[in-house]
């Protein structure tokens, strides 16, 4: 195993839960790091007093900004083709208008288009944007199925998704979104039960999915079937996740709260009453400022009043056809510019925040002594760039499980 130490650290940010600043910023500190995990933070003396230090690789950070890898918590990455002709011509025309031209949109067509695409064509499409996340500091990523619907494309994505997990230096963990939508054929309260009895204890077997999800919201499902449909994946191993006040104040954060579901996205429309409930429920909310921006919410969501109120947030790309975000950089600088965060809120948020909506804190999100080595290392002034040097890439290496997987050359 790589044993490594990052010396003389300009700013490293630890993120550890009980940081004062939100950041735990420190400088001029270093990180030992073996056996996959951060072994020692303080003075670069105090680390190599009594080592051999020519068994360790040294990256000098004196002009280096040191932080934990970012956790994407909310993506849908594994779609087939693009929307790409539908987003461009919607910036000049109305739905209407880009529907009559182009037949199939939105959900619709990626579900065509998921479905209608090999096996090869999606992984290969997946590998690349990981890559890309990879090489711009995410270390940690959520996928979501979705795009299928039917039992056949469902598994497919997901078993897809596992692989992927064996080939690439990330963490995984895959949501089972069969209820992105329902067969329209079938009806919704048939395809609901279709979803617990056929789908769901093959998922189980195989252990292809670590959540469960559902888009709780007009036209789709309401409060009372997502509690049903999320309950159900709990019987099969599945850890409760929502997608909810999206569009309107539909009762989803409640369900999200009462079956202590690990988070819930998007919360455009939660009341204040909700947010309580889910705080003390121990939900996270994750926010996707850039679905707000592709789509441009006639309500961005507020975060004021959650982080006023306790409640855990969480900052995601929500990487999808209709919104094609990799980098995490990105989510941030509109966290903060759009919807009122500071640099700091939306770091921790996008680390630490991102590690608690996915119920892996204990590994991920910090850098703190006996977690892994998950390090993002940037050649940069100030950790505020992340925020401020919009679409400049200063990363210099990142770190996965103590592993150097990206250097920047």
């Amino acid at each position: 195993m790589t044993k490594l130490i990052l010396k003389d650290c300009r700013e490293l940010l630890t993120v550890a839960d009980d940081s004062e600043d939100l950041i735990g910023i420190r400088h001029g500190e270093s990180i030992m790091i073996e056996d996959e995990r951060i072994k020692k933070i303080g003075s670069y003396e105090s680390i190599v007093e009594g080592l051999v230090e020519q068994d360790f690789e040294i990256i000098d950070c004196s002009d280096h900004v040191v932080m934990p890898g970012y956790v994407d918590s909310h993506t849908h990455l594994i779609f087939g083709g693009s929307r790409v002709h539908e987003y461009v011509g919607l910036l000049t025309d109305t739905p209407e208008v880009i529907k009559e031209r182009l037949g199939r949109v939105g959900l619709a067509s990626s579900m065509y288009l998921t479905k209608n695409a090999d096996d090869d064509k999606l992984r290969e499409s997946s590998m690349l944007k990981l890559d890309r996340m990879l090489k711009s500091g995410t270390t940690t990523v959520e996928i979501k199925s979705g795009y299928g619907i039917d039992k056949d494309t469902e598994l497919r994505m997901l078993r897809i998704v596992n692989g992927i997990k064996k080939t690439v230096p990330m963490t995984i963990l895959s949501t089972y979104l069969g209820a992105h939508y329902y067969d329209t054929e079938m009806g919704k309260e048939k395809y609901i039960d279709f979803m617990i009895k056929e789908v769901m204890p093959v998922i189980m077997e195989e252990k292809l999915a670590q959540f469960s999800d559902v888009w709780c919201d007009a036209g789709y499902y309401t409060a009372e079937e997502s509690y049903k449909v999320l309950s159900a994946g709990m019987d099969y191993g599945m850890i409760p996740s929502i997608h909810t006040e999206c569009y309107s104040d539909i009762g989803g954060a409640r369900v999200a709260a009462e079956l202590k579901a690990a988070n819930a996205g998007h919360l455009n429309y939660l009341s204040e009453k909700d947010t309580v409930l889910l705080r003390d429920a121990g939900v996270v909310g994750v926010l996707l400022p850039g679905t707000d921006f592709s789509v441009k919410h006639k309500r961005p969501f507020d975060p004021r009043p959650m982080i006023d109120a306790g409640l855990e947030i969480a900052v995601a790309t929500n990487l999808n056809p209709g919104n094609w975000i990799e980098n995490m950089d990105i989510a941030l600088t509109l966290a903060c510019r759009n919807h009122g965060m500071s640099e700091k809120e939306a770091l921790r948020a996008s680390t630490l925040g991102g590690a608690k909506a996915l119920r892996v804190s204990g590994d991920y999100g910090s850098l703190e002594v006996g977690k892994f080595a998950d390090i993002q290392i940037r050649k940069a002034d100030s950790y505020k760039n992340v925020v401020y040097k919009f679409g400049v890439d200063e990363m210099a290496y990142v770190i996965k499980h103590g592993e150097i997987v990206y250097r920047n050359s």
